[in-house]
């Protein structure tokens, strides 16, 4: 055998040790996930209240499969587009797991952050592997992103100290908190940063739009996964080519383009104006002068690590995980230290942290390791699986407590639900705290509460919230003002926890305040729901257009319209009925007198169209945010209410199809193409 081809052997004897080795690392991160958080895949219920799982849930009982048609969501607030209310992926995936396993919906969210849990290192490993041809420094850095949290070094918010270190702040977020969306979105990033590499560098087809399938599933996730993916395109083509003016730039943004056009059915524009809108006037996005002073800090630091990366970085993986670092370090360091911060919701990137410094630190490791002989790598190999193993262990108690199973039936939360669906049928209700957030998992009662202050798709909604909380400002005229506001928005109860209320959040500042001026309809366990007076359950009324409110409060105390609003809703010169005839129709019937307006307690949205007796009618928004129809009808009129998302949703399911016809167009050319070069004779020479 000649010296060339002995080398190839050699070479592919090489790989193929190389491949089975790392396909060992593969098994042994699977094997400790699972390990880890096998409960997950068998407990249906673990009574974490204080989490957002309710809403989920929620979302799955609900709404099922049916996500990818406009769809109204009555339940939150005074009613919002169902794609305002969360992300779809995390509950039609549990809608889906639930009815393909025929398994609760609770035991389907379970397993699904089971399997988020398990998917986070193995896709950063996965990743790694492919790009870097190196298993052994992929493991470890999936190893030490897996099994430690060293952001609680540089942000140390949850107060736990050094604990992080064997409890893990990731684990932590899973199973009792509610950050599994942003986690899902998060999981797949290191798959669309090696998708994206792939893409550039192959320029084929199919794998442009596998990097685009990625970033679209990341984007259905969270509006995380938008950040994401931003971060993806802006970080993998300069670190590809070195340099600033890359063309990848353009593919690269084309590609999350096509992405976005391929989902936007569920993410219209319209939603991420309001995220940014309700950011702005939270104070979460600060776009003042501190804002573009974060900015600007971040842009310089970015360009000073990308100048060091471009000299010292040899390989282009070593550069995009300094290029990545950057904002993934800064945007969290900035908010939590000196309150600079221009994104939605800045703090929520530790995650993003804690990958970017285990990079870090593995490199850094590889580096040291590298410098010592072959033989004595094992002896230091030894310890850091020993410790590996501990941390193993401790997670595996830690998260085994954070399943154990409960009896939601014994719940504040359950049996409120069920009392107040059982009571007051298909009437809008006001629940605080956790009692809101797992309302919709066991009852259809709509509620005040419910909706997301960073989707909320009417602020006016928080407003009333956070003035019946808070009282912030009213003095002894809280209750009155709480009372006001909850009439506004056809609350038919409130329910208050009291201070030894087993509720977690108890929201209330003042408990007490509707003592003697609200009837006591249910207390226990102290938590009281009072009776709200209204003359009608109705979420629709008859009034002259003087009495609606037309502009919108500044605050909860600008109540003068307001007050006019509620009388005469108490004082109807004519009522009117309101019925929900499916999640996209309603009927009203009503005894019109000459000049009046129906005045509704649903939310204003462009997709809503009207008609009375037949003919079509103009809605538009009212001071609080509600929907008002012109009837022009006098005497006995029935109006009808649809629902077909308007103009924004037809554009966006027209860009969707075609993004997808060209994407399914894109990859058939190419595979005629290549099944015709195979079939065409090759020319003897």
């Amino acid at each position: 055998m000649h010296n060339g081809a002995l080398k190839t052997l050699l070479r592919r004897l090489a790989d193929g040790a190389s491949g089975a080795l790392g396909w060992i690392y593969f098994c042994v991160l699977a094997w400790a996930g699972a390990y880890v958080c096998r409960e997950a895949f068998f407990t249906e219920s673990t009574g974490h209240f204080a989490s957002m799982h309710g809403e989920w849930l929620a979302l799955a009982r609900i709404a099922g499969l049916h996500w990818f048609s406009p769809r109204w969501w009555p339940y939150w607030g005074g009613g919002a587009p169902i794609q305002y209310a969360y992300a779809p992926l995390i509950p039609f995936s549990i809608a889906a797991v639930s009815r393909i396993l025929h398994v609760s919906p609770a035991l389907a969210l379970h397993a699904i952050t089971g399997l988020a849990y398990c998917l986070g290192p193995l896709a950063l490993y996965i990743a790694m592997w492919r790009v870097t041809r190196a298993p052994g420094a992929s493991f470890l850095t999936a190893l030490v992103y897996a099994l430690a949290a060293p952001a609680e070094f540089v942000d140390p918010r949850g107060g736990h100290g050094l604990a992080w270190l064997i409890t893990m702040r990731r684990s932590y977020r899973l199973f009792e908190w509610d950050d599994l969306p942003h986690l899902a979105a998060f999981a797949l990033f290191p798959l669309a940063v090696w998708l994206l590499a792939r893409a550039l560098k192959s320029r084929r087809a199919p794998a442009y739009v596998l990097a685009g399938a990625v970033m679209a599933a990341m984007m259905l996730a969270s509006m995380f996964g938008f950040v994401l993916a931003a971060l993806a395109v802006l970080t993998v083509p300069v670190a590809m080519e070195n340099r600033l003016d890359t063309p990848y730039l353009a593919r690269a943004a084309l590609v999350a383009a096509a992405a976005y056009l391929a989902v936007c059915p569920s993410m219209p524009p319209s939603l991420l104006r309001a995220i940014g809108a309700d950011a702005h006037i939270d104070g979460e996005a600060d776009w003042s002068a501190r804002g573009f002073l974060a900015l600007g800090i971040l842009l310089f630091v970015w360009l000073l690590a990308w100048y060091g990366a471009r000299r010292y970085g040899r390989d282009w993986p070593v550069r995009w995980a300094i290029l990545f670092a950057c904002p993934a370090i800064l945007v969290p360091v900035l908010d939590h230290y000196w309150s600079l911060h221009f994104l939605p919701q800045p703090s929520r990137y530790v995650l993003e942290m804690e990958l970017a410094l285990a990079l870090l630190a593995a490199g850094a490791a590889l580096v040291l390791v590298r410098r010592v002989p072959p033989r004595a790598r094992v002896l230091l190999a030894i310890p850091l699986l020993a410790l590996a193993g501990v941390q193993v262990a401790a997670q595996r108690r830690f998260v085994k407590r954070l399943l154990l199973p409960v009896d939601v039936a014994q719940s504040i939360e359950y049996r409120s639900a069920k009392w107040v669906d059982a009571t007051f049928p298909g009437q809008r209700v006001m629940l605080p705290g956790s009692m809101a957030a797992w309302l919709n998992a066991f009852a259809d009662s709509p509620q005040l509460s419910g909706q997301s202050y960073s989707t909320t798709a009417n602020w006016m909604q928080q407003v009333a919230q956070y003035t019946i909380y808070s009282g912030q400002g009213l003095g002894d005229r809280d209750a009155a003002y709480s009372i006001l506001w909850l009439k506004a928005f056809g609350a038919r109860v409130v329910a208050v926890p009291g201070p030894r209320s087993p509720e977690y959040w108890k929201p209330f500042a003042h408990p007490a305040k509707f003592e003697g001026l609200l009837p006591v309809l249910w207390r226990q366990d102290d938590t009281t729901i009072y009776g709200v007076p209204l003359s009608s359950p109705s979420l629709a009324h008859a009034m002259s257009p003087e009495s609606l409110v037309r502009h919108k409060p500044i605050s909860g105390a600008d109540a003068d319209e307001l007050r006019r609003y509620v009388a005469a809703m108490d004082h109807p010169a004519s009522p009117a009925d309101f019925e929900w005839q499916g999640p996209n129709r309603a009927a009203i019937s009503a005894r019109i007198q000459p000049g009046q307006v129906i005045a509704t307690q649903v939310t204003y949205d462009p997709g809503w169209r009207a008609s009375v007796n037949g003919a079509p009618r103009a809605v538009y928004r009212d001071g609080i945010g509600f929907m008002a129809v012109r009837a022009e009808c006098v005497g006995e009129c029935r109006i009808e209410l649809d629902y077909d998302g308007g103009i924004e949703a037809k554009l966006c399911r027209a860009a969707s199809l075609g993004a997808l016809l060209f994407a399914a167009a894109f990859c058939f050319g190419l595979f005629r193409r290549v099944r015709e070069s195979v079939r065409r004779p090759t020319l003897a020479p």
